[in-house]
Parts: structure tokens; C-alpha cells; sequence
């Protein structure tokens, strides 16, 4: 069992905040305003964008993980669908201020949060300079380019 799987089921009432998703069920939808926050458990979640009726995958996600930490902060309609892969199991958090009980109760899961999303924004940084890099070079080489 997870670590995170096990703190979590020390708090009080926590199994009404579990989901289970079949495989191949729909989590987020691209375009709706999502107002939750999710923990994987178990099973593993694609991350994807649609594009001219096809589905270009963006990442994968396995448990234990989180998905969706940008909805509790923002009210803003979601830029990606993620769907289950396979059967999967999820806490389901509905807002900050659980969030912030949550975490409060249990510093291994604040400390597995602040983790991985800091080696999401470690991805997204190494993308954005290879982006601005790859700009500068054709700027360089075509100076109508602007």
C-alpha cells in the first residue's frame, strides 16, 4: 500500500471523499470548469488535448499522484481531459480549505504535493527555454520573423 494511500485513511470520514473511475471513464472534460483537486490511489490517468477530433496524449499519471491541484486555486475552465486507464481510485478534493486540513493532518502528503508539483513546474520551465530558444534561432535566421 502506498504511503500516502495509508495516511489517508487515517483521517475521519475520508471514505466519502473516495471515487472509483472504470477505465476508460471521462475524469475532466477540456473546456469545463473544474472545482476539484484529485489524489490518485491506485490505477493510472492519461492527460490529454483534443485537436480536430483526435486525442494527442500529454502525459500519464500514475498512483500515487495528484491531478487537477490548479482547480481549487482557479476558476478556469480546464485545458486538458485526463481519463482513467485503467480502474482507478481517487480522493476527491473539494476545495482549499480541505485541502488545507488535509495536508495539515498528514506533512508526508504536503511534502509528496509540494514535490511533484515541483518537478512539474521543473518540466514546464526546461519546455518554455527550449520554446524560447528554438524562437530566438529562427528570429536569427529570418529577421522578418517577429
Amino acid at each position: 500500500m502506498y504511503i500516502i494511500q495509508a495516511k489517508i485513511k487515517t483521517f475521519a470520514n475520508v471514505q466519502e471523499f473516495m471515487i472509483n473511475f472504470d477505465a476508460d471513464k471521462i475524469i475532466i472534460t477540456e473546456g469545463s470548469v473544474e472545482k476539484h483537486m484529485y489524489i490518485v490511489l491506485e490505477g493510472k490517468v492519461e492527460i490529454y488535448i483534443e485537436r480536430d477530433n483526435k486525442e494527442i496524449p500529454l502525459a500519464t499519471i500514475d498512483a500515487p499522484n495528484i491531478l487537477g491541484e490548479m482547480a481549487i486555486y482557479r476558476n478556469q475552465h480546464s485545458k486538458y481531459s485526463a481519463k482513467a486507464l485503467t480502474d482507478t481510485r481517487m480522493l476527491v478534493i473539494e476545495n482549499q480549505a480541505q485541502l488545507e486540513s488535509f495536508a495539515s493532518k498528514n506533512l508526508s502528503l504536503s511534502s509528496t504535493m509540494m514535490t511533484i508539483m515541483g518537478n512539474r513546474i521543473a518540466v514546464i520551465d526546461d519546455l518554455l527555454i527550449t520554446k524560447v530558444e528554438e524562437l530566438n534561432k529562427l528570429n536569427a535566421a529570418d529577421p522578418f520573423i517577429a
